[in-house]
């Protein structure tokens, strides 16, 4: 091998060194770069898995917040629906209370409108019979006897009544 430039001692000598460097760095720098490669993909996974764990939580707690809303926004329209219907009812209850107060004071003031009336009528009454007696007494006092001009005063009153008890 000599005759093609090849000395035997000196390629067996870059086979050893070759050897030598290949197991060293195999040992010493391939190795842990190996080690650490598997280390980093063992955290990648790991952290992968933790992210599907969270993401999974996350959709958990999505709608579980979602159905929270939900129950809320049901509740809050159940309690929506109660307070329309309490306020409808004290509405009626009000309005009723005030109908059944409006027509007290509508009894009550035709009573005493009624009773006004009848004192009125009742003063009118003796106005008149003071009236017709003066009257009477100053235009017919020789025509009627006593007892005339009396039952003449009462059969006027009488009339009177009946007029105004018909108003």
């Amino acid at each position: 091998m000599e005759k093609l430039g090849i000395s035997i001692w000196l390629l067996f000598t870059q086979v050893v060194n070759f050897t030598i460097m290949v197991v060293v760095l195999n040992k010493f720098l391939y190795q842990p770069i190996l080690r650490m490669l598997k280390e980093r993909q063992q955290k990648i996974e790991a952290g992968l898995a933790n992210a599907q764990k969270s993401l999974i939580e996350e959709e958990k707690q999505v709608k579980k917040r979602a159905e929270v809303l939900a129950d809320a926004r049901e509740e809050a329209r159940a309690i929506i629906e109660t307070a329309k219907k309490d306020g409808k009812k004290l509405k009626d209850e009000l309005l009723l209370e005030g109908r059944q107060e409006a027509a007290l004071q509508m009894v009550k003031q035709e009573k005493e409108i009624k009773a006004k009336l009848q004192e009125l009528s009742s003063q009118l009454t003796a106005d008149t019979v003071e009236i017709a007696a003066a009257m009477t007494a100053r235009l017919l006092p020789k025509v009627l006897s006593d007892e005339g001009h009396h039952k003449l005063i009462l059969d006027e009153l009488a009339k009177l009544e009946k007029t105004y008890a018909k108003k």
